[in-house]
Formats: structure tokens, sequence, C-alpha cells
């Protein structure tokens, strides 16, 4: 049976110490509908999406951007699905 698949909205972002633009992202995190928190390093998100257990998404001007696996030297990445045209969007929610 497969396990029940979540929405969950990410609110922040975790920097990892690199300088390679690509592996800036360390973990992702946000707030449980009863209010929760909760965590997940880049690895594990990656392999909740490509489990599809888990889709993540972020917030920009009021609309929903999903978030996707980007595969770069073999190496996988978080990024939004419209990175292409606004490459920021998930290093605005740096938190730290």
């Amino acid at each position: 049976m497969a396990k029940p698949f979540r929405l969950r909205a990410v609110s922040t972002i975790t920097r990892a110490y690199s300088h390679d633009p690509l592996e800036r992202i360390d973990s992702i995190g946000g707030v449980n509908s009863d209010r929760t928190r909760w965590k997940l390093s880049q690895a594990a998100a990656i392999a909740a999406i490509e489990g599809g257990t888990d889709e993540f998404f972020i917030t920009a001007n009021g609309h929903p951007v999903k978030l996707v696996v980007f595969t770069s030297d073999q190496q996988k990445y978080l990024k939004s699905e419209r990175e292409a045209t606004h490459p920021d969007d998930l290093l605005t929610l740096l938190a730290g």
C-alpha cells in the first residue's frame, strides 16, 4: 500500500556553506496544519519527491510554485519549477 501523498508549503530554507550556487540549500522546512514544525534535508526532500510521497511548494507573489528535482553533473538539487525565469525563487527564502 502506498503512503499518503502530502503537499507541504516551504517557508524556510537553510543555507549550506558552499560557494557553488547549486549547493546553497541544506534543508527546507515549514509548518504543519497542526502548527508543529517540520524540517527535511535537501536529500530527504529529493527522496520524498522522487518517491511520490510528498510535494513541496513555495509561495511567490501569492501563487504556489512547485519545487522539483534538478540534476547537474550527476548531483541532485532542489529548484523551483520556474527557475529558468526566476532563478532566485528558493534563495529568497534563505534563513541563514
